[in-house]
């Protein structure tokens, strides 16, 4: 059976120093077959992973875990968090007893600095090899070198623009951000006022190819950011969303005519009955990626039963009942048979190519001082 805990916040890491001995390998192809999995020579059935994530995507982990454990033995005992930095906060005081969890690359810098999490051990993790390019890490700005994988990307997702079609006054649908910004629009907008989507976002519409150059043009850059936050939209903006239920409930109760959403919440509101639509601009949209990684301290056989079904979530075969419930993008190719109707429609997905990667410790050593920014901006 797989254990399905309603708990959330219970967080922490496994335990221990994190040493594994040796050159902290464990040999072996990874996979598994028969009666139950093997990883490195150990016979992982009857071994047990305790498992955090984000809320919405639990019911299709749980799902994905039932088969993992049909097949491998492995028991998955999946729990909601609020927020992963909850999860690495509890870490650093030494709470808790997780062997595996969800974690968005934007945290993975100062995990990894603060030795909260230990490297996936790629020879446990065949499926690694599914994983696009640009999501590798000698390609991303949050891991160190090439050919360490601290933790593993497996979806992605951004912000985008959605309008109410009933509401949306103009002949023409919306490709622009700036679109947003005409004058039968004033107090009808819907914007983001997190850090990172506020400030990335405005950015974008002035050097829309160009996100890893911010750092080096800071001073310059985030001035004009700021000028446009301040002139610009705040007279547009009705609503500041503080976080995706807020932007859910307002495009819901019609309070906003356009503005931010995520692509899974407007697949919900679509559901729904709501007249809504989006897409991802011609400037582009802040993504956010996240995946798995296992906390230092968790040693074998637990954590070659986390890195089994690490492996187990990256081949697409088995994503199909997932990408039903939750229809995020994925940072390996799915072929069409495992394709749900809301993962085609998703605008993350069909607009992948103009999505930005910016620095996630660049984004992360600034976030206060954004938040802040933000909020005199809009109670001035």
């Amino acid at each position: 059976m797989v254990a399905l805990s309603t708990m959330a916040g219970c967080t922490g890491d496994g335990g221990g120093d994190g040493e594994t001995g040796g050159d902290g390998t464990s040999g072996g192809d990874g996979t598994s077959g028969g009666g139950g999995a093997t990883t490195g020579g150990q016979d992982l059935s009857g071994t047990s992973v305790t498992f955090q994530g984000f809320g919405t995507h639990i019911p299709a982990v749980e799902e994905m875990a039932a088969d993992f454990e049909e097949e491998t033995g492995i028991e998955v005992s999946a729990a909601p968090f609020s927020d992963d930095w909850q999860v690495l906060a509890r870490q650093r005081a030494g709470a808790g007893n997780l062997d595996l969890f969800q974690l968005s690359m934007r945290a993975v810098p100062s995990a990894r600095r603060d030795d909260l999490i230990q490297p996936i051990r790629t020879e446990n993790v065949p499926n690694l090899e599914n994983v696009q390019s640009k999501y590798r890490p000698e390609n991303t700005p949050w891991e160190p070198e090439a050919e360490t994988w601290t933790a593993v990307p497996a979806h992605f997702g951004s912000n985008s623009l959605a309008w109410n079609t009933d509401l949306w006054p103009y002949d023409e649908d919306p490709t622009s951000w700036r679109d947003l910004l005409q004058p039968e629009l004033e107090g009808e907008v819907g914007y983001s006022q997190r850090p990172n989507y506020a400030v990335c976002t405005t950015y974008l519409q002035f050097w829309p190819d160009e996100p890893r150059a911010f750092e080096e043009n800071y001073d310059e850059r985030i001035q004009k950011v700021w000028e446009s936050l301040e002139t610009e939209w705040k007279p547009q903006v009705g609503t500041w969303f503080g976080g995706g239920p807020e932007a859910s409930q307002a495009f819901a109760n019609e309070t906003v005519t356009a503005g931010h959403q995520f692509p899974v919440i407007v697949a919900t509101l679509q559901n729904d009955g709501v007249p809504v639509r989006n897409t991802v601009p011609e400037e582009g949209a802040f993504q956010y990626i996240d995946g798995f990684a296992i906390p230092t301290g968790v040693e074998d056989p637990k954590r070659a039963a986390a890195e089994e079904f690490i492996n187990y979530a990256l081949d697409p075969a088995n994503r199909e009942n997932y990408l039903q419930t939750v229809p995020t993008g994925t940072t390996f190719d799915v072929p069409e048979q495992y394709q749900s109707e809301a993962y085609k429609n998703n605008a993350a997905v069909k607009f992948e190519d103009r999505l930005a990667i910016f620095d996630p410790l660049f984004i992360g050593d600034k976030a206060d001082q954004w938040s802040t920014k933000i909020q005199e901006i809009i109670r001035a």
